[in-house]
């Protein structure tokens, strides 16, 4: 099924005639709003210590379930865009979607999912294209300021995937909807509360087979328009939650999640002649973990948490002769599979026995196994396990003014890495390094709602196996030598509510990178004359800025809000570009309740121009993305909703020569009880 205003407008009209009839046939009745209850996995958070208990760390940022669909966002790349200080990009030869947090990407922002690191452990990208947001309860994001409580690699912050927990003896919610492209989408979860135990489960899918372009999409040799070329995915999650409530602070939950998922790579549509054209498949790109969480008071001041998972990250990827997709004859093409697992634990006490002082002790172990695949090769094998232990005190100074002191002792350590790049078997050199991470910040409450925060931290990545390792598909050479990038952060923050309905948030930050990773161009050992690629420790990077959030109920019928982010990159070392990161981003949307069961909403986005290319070659252009919708209750709990992604048709792009999707029409069912 298809709709699409430019090419077959009748859909448009269709969708127009059901929220009408909704209209009509709701017009005599006005149900009571649904309001969200709690249902969040309080002990899956990091910087919560119990139910209602929360840090007093201020520069956390949290979406809610209800802000996620809300603004339509089912993936995660798309829902954390909503945050000031972050920008949506993706890597466009790999299809893959990620985000930058104040000029850092996810390699310096890890994510986890209910406390447990969801890391890929060949190159720390997991696609947040493949995360659905449609089973999580809140999205929990910090930024420069992080809790030492989360482990290593946090050089840019953290983001926390929070699943639900029920809170009554049945509840749940479901969704389906369609949208352009041979679109569809669907969810449902439901989940039980009973006095010692609980129960929470959920099933969820969203496929296309394609996206329609921008009419305004200038045809090249590898894209004529219209549909895109080679754009198929899909997408299925499952997930399981048992827990135990034995007594009055006691939890214990055991948590089983599968993804699965297929996708194709639309190939480069530019005008880049440096740019390779990838004719590229994903047969399958599969997660699967079962996690154990856990929380147990100790004496009425003090308690425990633990957390032990067991995760696999499988996928293929199939590189084609050509845009019919059907041979493997060339050179460059080939079959290659990724078989991995990680698995780990963590332990973290906390007691308050000294008085007006939280102490937070949190140690870690992970162990991250890759096996690659590369046929006619076989597999080849790299290991390596991390091992943290972290320090954290907040002080009750004054009852206005709190301070928060961190340390953390982080190691990385090689156990194996295979190079089957000769003919002859051999090993790289180990690679192992450690780090000590400082950090402290001061946090003052003029008021209930004024407050002031300010912190600094170091912060230190360690290089994945993909930096250290990888011939990049024979464009470059290892580096097994390569150094941690350490970092510094400093942040000055102020939240406030004005005229008592205007929400304000804003922050300035500054961050010093030293031994910074970044392919550079070197000369080729194996070919004389000729030049190639290789990641080294070019040396410093800064990045500063400002972010500033605005939030209010204008009337009793009308709510809007805006947020602005200002980053600017500064390679103090050479004249290669920071990749990916605009310079300006602004974010608007009005939201119009004419009466309680019906609403409007429109939001809108603009982004500077970033560079697609570190010398500076490929550049993706500015834009601005609209996006507007309608909502309808027709009974108590049950929604339809209809709306218009990329009103206006924008031709535009993350990646140079990587387009997104035109004008896309959708509509939803929605169902919660």
């Amino acid at each position: 099924m298809e709709f699409r205003c430019s090419r077959n407008s009748s859909w448009f009209f269709i969708l127009s005639g059901v929220l009408m009839l909704c209209l009509i046939i709701g017009a005599k009745s006005q149900a009571a709003e649904v309001k969200d209850g709690d249902g969040v996995f309080t002990i899956g958070e990091i910087e919560i210590t119990a139910k209602g208990e929360e840090s007093k760390n201020t520069t956390i940022e949290k979406i809610t379930d209800q802000e996620m669909k809300q603004f339509n966002r089912d993936t995660l790349g798309s829902a954390l865009n909503l945050v000031p200080g972050i920008t949506l990009s993706t890597v466009g030869a790999r299809n893959e979607q990620m985000v930058y947090v104040r000029g850092l990407d996810q390699k310096h922002v890890p994510i986890f999912f209910d406390g447990v690191p969801i890391y890929v452990p060949y190159d720390g990208y997991p696609d947040l294209n493949r995360f659905t947001t449609f089973g999580l309860s809140e999205i929990v994001v910090s930024k420069g300021f992080t809790s030492v409580l989360y482990g290593p690699n946090t050089m840019g912050g953290a983001i926390n995937l929070v699943s639900k927990r029920p809170e009554k003896a049945l509840e749940g919610d479901a969704g389906i909807g369609m949208f352009s492209g041979e679109g569809y989408r669907g969810y449902a979860n439901v989940g039980t509360r009973q006095k010692l135990w609980y129960a929470q489960g959920g099933i969820s899918f969203l496929r296309s087979d394609f996206f329609y372009l921008s009419d305004d999409f200038d045809p090249t040799p590898a894209e004529d328009g219209d549909r895109r070329e080679n754009s198929y995915r899909r997408d299925w999650t499952y997930n399981l939650k048992l827990g135990f409530t034995p007594a009055d602070g006691h939890e214990y939950a055991l948590s089983y999640y599968k993804q699965k998922g297929k996708k194709e790579t639309p190939p480069y549509a530019g005008t880049a002649s440096t740019e390779t054209i990838r004719y590229w498949q994903w047969p399958y790109w599969d997660m699967e973990g079962i996690h154990f969480n856990s929380r147990a008071p100790l004496g009425d001041k003090s308690y425990a948490k633990a957390r032990v998972y067991y995760d696999q990250y499988q996928n293929s990827l199939n590189s084609y002769d050509d845009a019919t997709y059907s041979t493997m004859k060339k050179k460059s093409s080939f079959m290659s599979q990724y078989d991995d697992y990680t698995y780990g634990g963590s332990l973290e006490l906390g007691t308050s026995l000294v008085p007006r002082n939280l102490l937070k002790v949190a140690g870690h172990y992970k162990m991250d196994v890759h096996k690659e695949h590369n046929l006619p090769n076989p597999f080849q094998r790299f290991e390596e396990r991390i091992y943290s232990i972290g320090v954290e005190d907040t002080i009750t100074i004054t009852d206005k003014l709190h301070a928060i002191l961190g340390l953390s002792y982080d190691r990385q350590e090689s156990v194996q890495a295979e190079d089957w790049n000769y003919a002859d078997h051999r090993d790289f050199p180990d690679s192992d390094a450690d780090a000590w991470n400082p950090q402290a910040g001061l946090f003052y409450s003029f008021t209930d709602t004024r407050k002031i925060n300010l912190s600094v931290s170091q912060k230190t990545r360690f290089p994945s196996i993909k930096d250290k390792y990888s011939y990049k598909l024979g464009r470059a050479i290892p580096n097994p030598d390569l150094d941690p990038e350490k970092g510094t952060n400093y942040e000055l923050g102020y939240q406030d509510v004005l005229f008592q309905r205007i929400a304000l948030k804003t922050a300035l930050f500054y961050r010093d990178i030293e031994d910074y990773i970044l392919g550079v161009t070197v000369p080729d050992p194996n070919n004389a004359g000729k030049t190639t690629l290789q990641n080294q420790n070019i040396g410093d990077v800064n990045q500063y800025g400002f972010e500033i959030d605005l939030s209010a109920p204008l009337t009793t019928t009308l709510d809007a809000g805006i947020n602005y982010t200002y980053i600017y990159d500064d390679n103090r070392t050479n004249s290669d570009k920071i990749t990916n990161v605009p310079e300006h981003k602004f974010f608007a949307y009005v939201k119009y309740t004419p009466v309680k069961f019906l609403s409007f909403l429109v939001d809108m986005e603009t982004d500077s121009k970033r560079y697609s290319s570190s010398d500076g070659v490929r550049v993706a252009g500015d834009y601005t993305v609209v996006n507007a919708k309608a909502t309808y209750e027709i009974l108590k709990g049950l929604q339809i909703e209809g709306g218009v992604m990329n009103l206006m048709d924008e031709d535009y792009a993350f990646d140079e020569g990587y387009p997104q999707a035109g004008r896309t029409f959708f509509t939803n069912l929605t169902y919660r009880f």
